[in-house]
């Protein structure tokens, strides 16, 4: 499953606890010990990230013969073992700080509970892994691929400094990236650090004032437009595969590969798979990543508005009703050239 290679936040979170325990008899060779290690990280953290372990807050096992537990860390990067507390008992570091560097990839820190090997007991390990990312679109980030040469132009959002780069079609300039203002909207899972990357998610009425002065939200018109001869409310056929682009995360290819598309990014787009969210009070459901893109238009009906979305595996533009307040995508904005 595409899905599995992503850091899904529920598994991120759990404790991996890997305690073996026997029958207490003659032919032991291992025993248990008492309690339950806990490490937490951020499961997306930007190059730079720093973050400080006190081991006194750590030492969450006993062993039933009262032998002294030691602990040590592991770091998947390193490949190091840093022991904070001896076989012994004693504290040789009271911390441990993990420093992300400059390395677009996944990571896992390990903190192991230990005793002396002459009674028996196995280890228990805590682990928690996270991905590295990096803003950006020129080839040193976390997208890669993203021609920034086919841009007709780049502008900054004076409100928080972010730089778009946008194309030129008929008479509107369309952003080639995905809306991340932080005034409104949510990032992927709450992931801060993903916005610069993704985009953010938008309700409709967040939407519909998000986009930086002198832009605005493409009626569903103009993005009829985008192909000659498209009919006016209808599904867009041969349309997707001109505005998706074939962009890497992390090393990791975003759109799969099918027969039925041609990923050409012909229209400079550089559409990417980033799905969408179903919003419950404030609570945002996130799903189809990596097989989805999904745009509101300014176009509205009631409670409704419309919006237009690719699947992975049909060159479709295809147009759907959303709830308003109970559906959140991402942003493209135009301006008049």
């Amino acid at each position: 499953m595409k899905l599995n290679r992503w850091l899904i936040p529920a598994a991120l979170a759990a404790v991996l606890a890997m305690a073996a325990g026997c029958k207490k008899d003659e032919t032991d060779t291992s025993k248990t010990l008492d309690g339950t290690l806990s490490l937490e990280m951020p499961v997306y953290v930007q190059v730079g990230y720093t973050k400080t372990f006190a081991i006194d807050t750590l030492m969450t096992v006993t062993c039933p013969e009262k032998y002294p537990v030691g602990y040590y860390f592991t770091d998947s990067e390193t490949k190091k073992r840093d022991t904070l507390v001896t076989v012994d008992g004693i504290v040789r570091k009271p911390t441990f700080t993990v420093t992300v560097t400059d390395s677009l990839a996944s990571r896992t820190l390990s903190l192991t509970a230990f005793v002396d090997s002459k009674a028996k007991y196995a280890n228990k390990t805590a682990s928690a892994s996270f991905s590295v990312v990096k803003a950006g679109v020129d080839g040193t980030g976390s997208i890669t691929r993203f021609d920034t040469a086919a841009s007709s132009g780049s502008f900054t959002d004076p409100r928080d400094g972010q730089q778009y780069y946008y194309t030129d079609n008929g008479g509107l300039s369309w952003m080639r990236q995905n809306l991340a203002w932080s005034g409104a909207g949510h990032a992927f899972y709450d992931y801060e650090v993903l916005s610069d990357i993704f985009g953010r998610y938008y309700t409709w009425e967040e939407a519909k004032t998000a986009c930086p002065e002198g832009w605005r939200l493409p009626t569903d018109a103009e993005w009829t437009a985008l192909k000659a001869g498209a009919e006016p409310g209808k599904d867009i056929f041969g349309l997707a595969g001109k505005l998706m682009a074939d962009l890497y995360f992390n090393g990791t290819r975003m759109w799969d590969y099918w027969r039925e598309v041609k990923i050409s990014d012909e229209l400079h787009f550089s559409v990417m798979p980033t799905g969408y969210a179903l919003v419950s009070g404030d609570e945002f459901e996130f799903q189809a990543l990596y097989s989805y893109a999904a745009f509101w238009t300014a176009d509205e009906d009631g409670d409704k508005a419309a919006c237009r979305y690719i699947f992975q595996n049909k060159d479709i533009v295809y147009r759907g009703w959303m709830s308003k307040s109970e559906f959140a995508t991402t942003v493209r904005c135009v301006k008049e050239k």
